[in-house]
């Protein structure tokens, strides 16, 4: 799709929803009605692949104490908690490569993750935050359909604001309908994230489909009550299957692969 359109479509549903709260769309179905009335989506990930920044990040610092990963596909096989967290969780699998397999002290999670960081912010500059192809025509989709729209992100607040920012997704969402770090109490794995999305769309959350890339944050939506679809960066076997122990309904490895109506009425 022509990418002015999009952004034409995107700004249309944008105006005919944004002051609304409560759900607009029922969708009739033999023997009763879709039970989705909000959509919720995490960011980092799953709309905008910043994952490469991240995990060359976390390579490179590793590096630097004497742990060879060579790709990320396999940093997924040897550190468990790879994709999606949380930090410390990393840096001691990380630790755990080395020869002695050594448990590192707080200062040095502190200094290796300082390290990470210091990567991470120099790979992101070279990184295209644009969302994931597909992604913009999918929110079309579910605005047409009159689906609330909402995000729940576990970025800290300054890098969360920072991302929505340059990857346009600030000017798509009414700041009501982006939940970060700090209007919860407790972050992913818990379900705080996703019970306060489904609360400012004025629905059960058992009612909104969430979009998740990592088992943490699958688990978060999980935990809330809510039926989770997976959409892993990487098209990986190994990440798959953690997303289905985690509990995901579908999986996805691109948002075009994604038919809005169909997904919508396995949900029922």
């Amino acid at each position: 799709m022509d990418s002015r359109r999009t952004t034409r479509n995107l700004n249309a549903c944008w105006r005919n929803t944004h002051h609304r709260v409560e759900p607009l769309a029922r969708f009739p179905q033999k023997g009763g009605f879709l039970t989705i009335r909000g959509i919720a989506v995490d960011v980092e990930g799953t709309i905008v692949n910043i994952e490469p920044a991240h995990h060359e990040g976390w390579i490179r610092a590793a590096a630097e104490i004497g742990v060879q990963i060579e790709s990320p596909e396999k940093a997924i096989e040897l550190v468990p908690h790879f994709i999606g967290g949380p930090d410390r969780p990393i840096i001691e699998e990380i630790f755990a490569l080395l020869p002695s397999s050594p448990k590192p002290s707080d200062e040095e999670v502190k200094k290796f993750l300082g390290r990470k960081w210091v990567h991470y912010e120099a790979l992101l500059s070279a990184i295209d935050l644009s969302p994931r192809p597909g992604f913009l025509e999918a929110l079309t989709e579910f605005r047409k359909l009159g689906l609330p729209v909402t995000l729940g992100t576990s970025v800290e607040l300054e890098r969360g604001l920072l991302l929505l920012k340059r990857s346009g997704l600030d000017k798509l969402f009414l700041l009501h309908h982006i939940v970060l770090p700090t209007d919860v109490e407790n972050s992913k794995p818990a379900p705080d994230c996703f019970l306060e999305t489904a609360r400012r769309m004025g629905i059960s959350p058992s009612e909104q489909l969430v979009f998740e890339d990592s088992p943490r944050g699958v688990k978060s939506g999980v935990a809330a009550g809510s039926p989770v679809v997976g959409m892993p960066v990487y098209d990986n076997e190994k990440a798959k299957r953690d997303l289905l122990a985690a509990g995901v309904a579908r999986i996805f490895t691109d948002w075009r692969q994604i038919i809005v109506g169909d997904l919508l009425q396995s949900f029922v």
